[in-house]
């Protein structure tokens, strides 16, 4: 048997060592391998989850910037959420907020309807497709083309002062954002595999006209001639008929009526220090200092409100087909840019539905014309209610003098007054109101 050299067998051994350890590192390299993708594909999860998150709270917040935005859209609204005149239509703040608008008596309590509109976003051109649904317990579903949505709510906020009553004039809006599923978001219709979010914030009515304690006020002169009928039955502003900075004239057959019992002498207050103050700051009326004090913001800024329809008309039949156009579509608050003059049979507003006249210009009201709500004019020359027999039935004034030798009647009405404010008053958020969640699959509510 022949041996083999001790050099060859050192050699052979030193092989195989060089192999394990080279087999060793290999494993090593592979653990590590296998450690670093498992850490980039957790890394990928997370961030696939976070982008999830943001979209989804993207969504949810878009949802809020809609219902405000169309909160604050005057015009009427069909099952779309889009324009639509249609009898029977309302405008979305009446449909989901304000329900008590058309109540028997209207209160300023918010009492929304358990109904749930909302909208899907197509991911690819971002187009909206919206329901507005006008049944209890409906919520929106735009189909499952779609991708990704969101219904909102509305809720009455509570007092925080006393828990039986809630704030009037303000609403609590919550949109709840899906962006994992077909069909409806939020409201119970969660699988394990959904992205969920809800953001809330609570909305309240803005700088809104202030109700003047008479039917008329005027910043200078009140001269009533002709055959008017003045009446204020309102205890709380202890039936004022006439307001004026400087002098109160009347005239002719106008008769007047305040509070059972008080001689109608003492419901004429002229001389006002208040009203003489304003108008005397502003004798041309180009600061409409009368208008802040009554609107509480500056009539340039009422003009470009959302919810003011801006109108100009040559004539009395233009100025009437183009209000009753906008009347018509849903809107209730104008601002005329030229004088307001309107002639024949026309009844604009009700007492749960008032309607707001703003002019920088003049008023010459002619024929049998009945406004339910707030008129004012800018004119610092005349404002004239004409001949015929125009009735308002809530307050008129006037920055500087105002004259009529018409018929008519002046009938203070509290409640449509109320109702114009919150027609007119755009809604704003509540700071410190805003509450945003992303919500997993057990999180429901």
């Amino acid at each position: 048997m022949r041996l083999r050299p001790l050099s060859s067998v050192r050699h052979s051994q030193r092989g195989v060592a060089t192999l394990v350890v080279a087999l060793l590192m290999l494993f090593v390299v592979s653990l590590g391998a296998l450690y670093v993708n498992r850490g980039v594909m957790a890394e990928q999860r997370a961030s696939g989850n976070q982008m999830q998150a943001t979209l989804t709270q993207e969504v949810a917040e878009a949802g809020i910037e809609w219902a405000t935005g169309m909160l604050n859209a005057p015009y009427d609204i069909g099952p779309d959420c889009k324009f639509s005149n249609a009898f029977g239509n309302e405008s979305f703040r009446k449909r989901y907020a304000f329900t008590e608008w058309d109540a028997a008596t209207p209160s300023t309590d918010v009492k929304p309807a358990a109904i749930y509109p909302g909208c899907k976003i197509n991911p690819t051109s971002g187009a909206l497709t919206c329901q507005c649904p006008t049944v209890d317990g409906t919520v929106a579903d735009a189909g499952a083309a779609e991708q990704p949505g969101f219904s909102v709510a509305f809720e009455p906020v509570p007092d925080p002062d006393d828990a039986t009553k809630t704030i009037a004039d303000a609403v609590k809006v919550t949109s709840w954002a899906c962006t994992a599923q077909s069909g409806k978001c939020g409201w119970n219709n969660y699988t394990e595999a959904e992205g969920h979010a809800r953001v809330s914030v609570i909305l309240k009515l803005g700088l809104a006209p202030r109700a003047p304690a008479a039917p008329l006020t005027c910043g200078t002169s009140c001269d009533v001639k002709g055959s008017f009928n003045i009446v204020n039955k309102d205890v709380a502003t202890n039936g004022i008929l006439i307001n004026a900075g400087t002098t109160i004239a009347v005239a002719g057959s106008t008769t007047m009526e305040s509070l059972e019992g008080q001689p109608v002498n003492n419901a004429k207050i002229a001389d006002d220090p208040s009203l003489l103050a304003l108008s005397s700051s502003d004798p041309t009326c180009d600061k409409s200092a009368m208008f802040k004090a009554y609107f509480s913001m500056t009539i340039e800024r009422f003009r470009d409100s959302p919810t003011t329809k801006v109108l100009s008309c040559g004539s009395a039949s233009d100025c009437k087909n183009k209000l009753d156009t906008a009347y018509n579509e849903g809107w209730r608050s104008f601002y005329f840019e030229t004088d307001l003059q309107l002639s024949g049979n026309n009844t604009y507003g009700s007492q749960a539905d008032p309607i707001i006249l703003v002019t920088p210009n003049a008023i010459k009201i002619n024929g049998n014309n009945v406004f339910y709500g707030l008129i004012f004019s800018n004119s610092a020359d005349w404002n004239d209610i004409g001949t015929g027999s125009a009735t308002i039935h809530g307050a008129q004034v006037t920055c500087a003098a105002y004259n009529t030798n018409g018929n008519g009647t002046l009938n203070y009405d509290p409640d449509a007054l109320k109702n114009a404010r919150r027609m007119s008053a755009p809604m704003a958020r509540v700071p410190g109101s805003w509450r945003d969640f992303i919500l997993d699959s057990d999180a429901k509510k």
